[in-house]
């Protein structure tokens, strides 16, 4: 660190009060220097010294002076007790007074609150209050210094203590610090609990917040009058021994920045600038420069530099990693070589070595040697085993144990010195002079080796990889390369600053200057770009460039050099060139010219370098033909085919006589014209085409055939469906045609390509897009391929599937045969939209009669448990009508199968009455309201009763519903006896707690009532006019004749009629005539008979009936066991024998 003065003032003493700087402050923004010397604060161009403004508002010497962090204002005290707030425009706006002198300020960063301390009280003022709060202390108030965030106040004490306060002024805590007043205080930027403390015995003591000792203390040199921040990691200490020093903000020492004249009060680094003032005991005020050396070394990719001034970093160049170091003490020099790297420290060297490893971007170092003696030197320097240190003329050899191994005096004054490499401990080394001299001086030679006596001094100096050239930068700026063997002067230019060679490329160098970067290859033209800064290393593609004090890595292709090169025909030098460092595409461009040259090595090199698998292996391709002795032509053809050169490849392989070669290539390529235009000019000169059929025209043909189905399949592969579909139409390849006109939904396109086909050729190509068009919903065009085929079947079928029912039975009218595959989906369809009764029938002509049974089974069975009588009522009455339509034959001849579906007939009808009674029933003991008179719910519960009577139930009927529904109706109509019947029935039963108690109550009342029903109520028989009682128990019959009794199932009375059947020989009209006679002669004349449903009788569980039998006279009469007809005889009941 130097330092270089910009500016400095005496300003001469006013009024009689001796002229102190004793404080100074800068305006935030760096411009404005504001000082306070004697009773004047002067306001100073921060940037020449001008001076600005000269306030007089004080009467006696000015203390101390503080600017707040805002810009806005700025604030001074001094010995007269008083404290005034300035304006940025210098224009005062406020003063308050103190009891005592001013001894300091300082502006809170961050509320922009003001402290002002005195000898027995410390004041806080702000913008936003009227009034100044004091706070007292016990001792005087020497400095104070606010932490970064605003929230910790720190006050320096005359007796040596530190008082730690909030932003309001209370004690946060208090501890001693020194003995001695405590003159000088810091916060650490960086670590806000971190407290610097400069005591008047010379002292300088860390501290946290608390109070507890942080960092080993300082002894210094004089006492420490001032403390400030430089950039957050330094510290500037003036005091009394009349210098500035720098130390770290952990105390440690590190150089001495200026010295002045007399005591320095005050030092204050200046915002945003490597510049800081002084003020000083004498009055004088001075504006420093502080220039920071760069200290850095460099080998290879490894670079090593200074950092805070005590720490060393190690950065890999490459992999952009960093390795720090930290030596707890400045740092003087650095140098690094290989695996090992010096620094020199005030007081000592140290070395370090990389750990051993494998991998050569390890960045692990560790201790190896320590030189501890203070040595001096302007250059250094470290070898494997020794470090070399160069003073002036002078190049001092040692090693590791800092011994003096060997020393060297020039002829001049060393400008540049580097370790040139060699064997361990016997390394060369290259230094260049001031009298322009370039030397080589081996560790364990005393006599250096001259290399070159250049004109002008040395500044740069570098030495080629082969050790043949030399490159150099003269003081004249100008970059000049020697050959060593021959001291011949192979290139000279000018504006250079620095140079290198590259580390992989002997005929490789660049150099910079004047803003740019010129790289220098063998003898071609060259190559400039902008760049800033110095190169300091050249390897492979990365360019190493200072700028300032930071490291910097530049890629630089090689494809100008390597494409020179390549013009040349230098197939080899491009490879070495390329392999520094080029772009994909740049090797892509060596490999391809390398193997149109069949310099095939060159060319596997670089497409191995690509992985391009698919070029390897046409270079081995190529070199197997070559080996195998196949034509050069042909070899190159395939190369000019790869890439993509095919009018050339095509050309070679017609010199070389493979036309089939030829056409391979353009139809892989898909470049179909020109395949055709190769194709037709072998038709023309009728050359035989590989893979036809025969030679000439006709082979040419199938050629082009052949094409148009490639060129269809690539249309294909591109999306481009239509005009594949047109190629495969014309190639007729039909399947693959249609297969596309489906895909794309071309309905029309593929109809009319069905109508081009031939019905008996391409029977499955026009099935194909019958699948498809009932696929797509197409019925017109199925349809009519359909009809193509004159598949009846196929159309029946396509009718079915869309559902159009009335052309699907037209076409029935002549195949009667496929009724079935029309009527049972057709079923299906009507179940969907619940037409079930349609259902049935369809399934019956579809000769599924089951499945309709089944369905209305299962409609009755579901509306029995959804407790919809009525519905089951009528699903019961359809089955039996379905059975009773299943009998066949007479009733004199039936079948087995005839009887056993009477037997059906019989059981779904009783069920179906029993289930609508019920309705009725279930309705009135279910629902709130019914549709139907007490009579007809009391002559449906007596029938019911008397239907169920003997046997169980059908499923869903609840016997307790319709006793209680029979016994309210009894007891209303004053059948008293029945009522107490169903009463005694329902006590047996297990009812709900409130039927039960119903019950039980209508019971009681019912044992009051007369056992006897109403005569009214009681049913006559209407064929022997016998009275029944409201409830036959075996059955609903006549007691006396044993009738069954035909009831109107709209109100369940019993209806007026007799059922008659004719004797043979009777007709239908003479049995109405008869019908219609008097009575009396009707009696006379007639026989009483039953309707041929004596079965119906027994079904209905009247067994043994007597019918009344109508015989012409004469006839012989039939004896029966009925008294009715016996009666109407007038003749005694007969009894057989």
């Amino acid at each position: 660190m130097r330092t270089v003065l910009a500016w400095q003032e005496s300003p001469p003493e006013k009024d009689g009060i001796r002229n102190v700087c004793y404080d100074m402050c800068f305006k935030p923004d760096g411009t404005q220097l504001i000082a306070g010397v004697g009773a004047r604060v002067l306001i100073y161009d921060a940037s020449d010294g001008e001076l600005l403004h000269v306030l007089k508002g004080h009467k006696d010497s000015v203390y101390a002076v503080a600017y707040a962090f805002n810009g806005k204002r700025f604030a001074s005290g001094g010995a007269d007790k008083t404290v005034i707030i300035w304006t940025s425009k210098a224009e005062g706006i406020l003063k308050y007074a103190h009891n005592d002198s001013i001894q300091c300020l300082a502006y809170n960063p961050v509320t922009q609150q003001l402290a002002s301390g005195t000898a027995t009280d410390f004041g806080l003022w702000s913008p936003e209050q009227k009034s100044v709060a004091k706070h007292k202390v016990n001792s005087k108030v020497i400095c104070m210094s606010w932490t970064s965030d605003g929230m910790l106040l720190a006050l320096g004490l005359f007796d040596g203590s530190v008082s730690v306060r909030d932003k309001a002024g209370n004690e946060k805590h208090k501890f001693t610090a020194s003995s001695s007043p405590v003159w000088s205080i810091l916060w650490s930027p960086q670590d806000q609990a971190l407290l610097c403390v400069g005591c008047l015995n010379g002292q300088l003591k860390f501290f946290d917040n608390t109070g507890q000792p942080k960092f080993k203390e300082r002894q210094l040199d004089g006492d420490p009058l001032s403390l400030a921040s430089f950039n957050g990691e330094y510290i500037l200490l003036g005091g009394t021994d009349k210098c500035v020093h720098c130390l770290t903000r952990e105390g440690i020492y590190l150089t001495k920045v200026t010295q002045r004249d007399s005591w320095i009060w005050v030092v204050k680094p200046r915002p945003k600038a490597n510049f800081i003032a002084v003020g000083c005991e004498d009055g004088s005020l001075a504006m420093l420069q502080l220039v920071f050396a760069t200290v850095h070394g460099l080998y290879g990719d490894r670079y090593v530099y200074r950092d805070l001034m005590t720490d060393v970093i190690i950065q890999h160049l490459i992999t952009e990693q960093r390795v720090r170091i930290k030596c707890r003490d400045y740092v003087k020099k650095v140098a690094v070589y290989k695996d090992r790297v010096a620094v020199q420290l005030p007081t000592r060297v140290e070395l370090y070595q990389l750990e051993p490893s494998a991998d050569e971007l390890d960045m692990q170092y560790r201790s190896a040697a320590k030189i501890n003696q203070k040595l001096e030197c302007d250059l250094l320097v470290v070898a494997s085993s020794h470090i070399i240190l160069c003073q002036d003329k002078r190049l001092q050899l040692y090693n590791y144990e800092g011994t003096l191994v060997r020393e060297w005096l020039m002829d001049a004054v060393v400008r540049y010195l580097k370790v040139a490499g060699g064997p361990a401990s016997k390394e060369g080394l290259l230094v260049g002079l001031k009298n322009g001299a370039v030397l080589k001086i081996f560790m364990d030679n005393a006599f250096p080796i001259p290399l070159i006596k250049h004109s002008s001094g040395i500044r740069c100096l570098d030495l080629g990889s082969t050790r043949r050239k030399l490159a150099l930068v003269d003081e004249t700026n100008t970059v000049v390369v020697y050959d060593l063997h021959t001291k011949e002067v192979l290139f000279e230019d000018k504006g250079a600053n620095s140079v290198a060679w590259n580390s992989h490329y002997e005929d490789m160098l660049c150099f910079s200057g004047n803003g740019q970067l010129v790289i220098k290859t063998g003898d071609f033209p060259l190559h400039v770009q902008k760049m800033q800064g110095f190169v300091v290393g050249f390897k492979g593609c990365k360019v190493f460039c200072l700028q300032y004090v930071s490291m910097g890595t530049i890629d630089v292709p090689q494809s100008s050099s390597m494409n020179r090169y390549l013009e040349k025909g230098d197939v080899q030098a491009a490879y070495q060139v390329a392999c520094l460092g080029i772009t994909d595409s740049d090797w892509r461009v060596l490999a391809l010219a390398a193997l149109q040259g069949l310099q095939l090595e060159v060319a596997q090199a670089a497409f191995i370098r690509l992985r391009d698998v698919r070029a390897v292996e046409l270079v081995n391709r190529v070199a197997n033909g070559l080996a195998a002795g196949t034509p050069k032509g042909l070899l190159l053809a395939e190369v000019a085919a790869w890439e993509g050169k095919f009018d050339e490849a095509a050309r070679l392989f017609v010199s070389e006589g493979r036309i089939d070669k030829a056409l391979e290539l353009f139809t892989s390529m898909r470049m179909f014209d020109e395949a055709k235009h190769w194709a037709e000019e072998a038709a023309r000169n009728g050359t035989l085409v590989k893979g036809a059929a025969g030679g000439g025209a006709a082979g040419g043909a199938a050629a082009v055939t052949e094409l148009i189905g490639r060129q269809a399949e690539w249309s294909e592969e591109i999306a481009n469906y239509e005009a594949a579909a047109e190629m495969y139409i014309k190639a007729k390849k039909y399947d693959r045609a249609i297969a596309l006109l489906v895909k794309n939904s071309w309905w029309d396109r593929l109809l009319k390509l069905v109508r081009l086909l031939d019905k008996a050729a391409d029977v499955k190509h026009i099935q194909a897009a019958v699948t498809a068009f009932r696929r797509a919903g197409q019925y017109d065009a199925a349809k009519e391929c359909l009809l193509k085929l004159e598949d009846i079947v196929g159309l029946l079928q396509l009718n079915v599937d869309e559902q159009r029912w009335d052309d699907a039975f037209l076409l029935l009218a002549g195949h009667s045969n496929l009724k079935p595959q029309v009527y049972i989906p057709y079923a299906k369809w009507l179940l969907s939209k619940d037409r079930f009764a349609d259902a049935c029938a369809a399934y019956s002509q579809g000769g599924r009669p089951e499945l309709g049974l089944a369905i209305l089974q299962q409609l009755a069975d579901n509306a029995v448990s959804e407790s919809r009588f009525a519905d089951a009522a009528h699903g019961y009455y359809k089955l039996a009508m379905e059975a009773l339509q299943g009998i066949q034959s007479p009733s004199t001849g039936m079948t087995d199968i005839d009887r056993q579906a009477l037997q059906t007939f019989s059981t779904h009808y009783d069920t179906a009455e029993m289930y609508y009674a019920y309705s009725m029933i279930h309705t009135a003991a279910h629902q709130p309201f019914r549709t139907v008179d007490d009579a007809t719910l009391f002559n449906a519960a007596r029938f019911l009763l008397m239907r169920v009577s003997g046997r169980d139930p059908p499923k869903g009927i609840v016997l307790s519903n319709t006793l209680l529904v029979l016994a309210r109706q009894a007891r209303a109509q004053g059948a008293h006896k029945l009522a107490r019947f169903a009463y005694s029935k329902l006590q047996a039963l297990a009812l709900p707690l409130a039927v039960a108690a119903e019950v039980e109550l209508s019971s009681l009342v019912m044992r009051a009532k007369p056992f006897t029903d109403a005569d009214a109520l009681l049913p006559i028989c209407y064929r022997c006019q016998a009275t029944n009682a409201l409830l036959n128990t075996q059955g609903d019959f006549c007691t006396n004749c044993g009738a069954p009794f035909l009831r109107s199932f709209s109100t369940f009375e019993i209806l007026p009629l007799v059922e008659f059947e004719l004797e043979s020989g009777i007709s239908d009209a003479e049995a109405l005539s008869l019908l219609g006679e008097d009575a009396a002669g009707f009696a006379a004349t007639a026989a009483a008979v039953v309707r041929g449903g004596r079965e119906l009788g027994a079904a209905h569980g009247v067994h043994g009936a007597n019918v009344l039998l109508l015989e012409h006279e004469g006839a012989s009469s039939n004896t029966h066991e009925d008294s009715f007809a016996a009666q109407v005889r007038n003749q005694p009941l007969e009894h057989n024998a």
